[in-house]
């Protein structure tokens, strides 16, 4: 229950700190023409136009963290990073110990798609009503359908990959663990451009 609390927490924060204004970073937009983040919802298309003129909505950031040993992969699409609730946006979040590569089909469940990620893998979507759906890593119980991310290119300037899985909505309320929903996400692909 902590553990699942602690992965929502997460997902929120990531999901909080990945939408900047364009004032407040500058990617390498060499090719923002080129630049997307589409899925399908239970079969209904949810795509997120990139507004470079505005906001930077759609990221990619790659890291390695020293201290702990972790890569780690953090690509989001948001609808408009000025909404003052959260809605409209998914995230992914992949740590490793090993470098995350392309052509690695990476998922949340072992022996599910090439890897299993050691540290954390964690897909939040929030709909337009802002209900949560997610998908994490099964490390205590099974609490997660099987989900999927596969990175095809990185490049200096851009990340792009597919995703999919299915998402779960949980209420955490009363200290008990209730399942209310659930969401399939199919078809999902991304070209954002990587972040400095």
């Amino acid at each position: 229950m902590t553990h699942f609390k602690t992965l929502l927490l997460l997902c929120i924060s990531l999901i909080v700190c990945t939408g900047c204004s364009s004032k407040d970073v500058d990617p390498k937009i060499d090719n923002q023409d080129e630049y997307f983040f589409k899925f399908k919802v239970d079969s209904n298309l949810v795509e997120y136009e990139y507004k470079s003129e505005t906001q930077i909505n759609l990221t990619g950031l790659l890291g390695y963290d020293v201290n702990s040993g972790q890569y780690t992969l953090n690509i989001a699409g948001i609808d408009n990073i000025f909404e003052t609730t959260f809605t409209n946006r998914l995230t992914i979040f992949i740590g490793n110990s090993s470098e995350l590569s392309t052509g690695v089909t990476y998922s949340n469940i072992s022996e599910q798609g090439d890897e299993t990620p050691d540290f954390i893998f964690l897909v939040g979507y929030y709909d337009i009503e802002g209900n949560l759906y997610s998908a994490g890593l099964n490390t205590i119980a099974e609490l997660y359908k099987t989900t999927f991310v596969k990175l095809s290119q990185i490049t200096e300037t851009q990340i792009s990959g597919t995703f999919s899985g299915t998402l779960l909505q949980y209420d955490t309320n009363g200290g008990t663990l209730k399942l209310l929903d659930s969401v399939v996400i199919s078809e999902g692909e991304f070209n954002v451009p990587i972040m400095n």
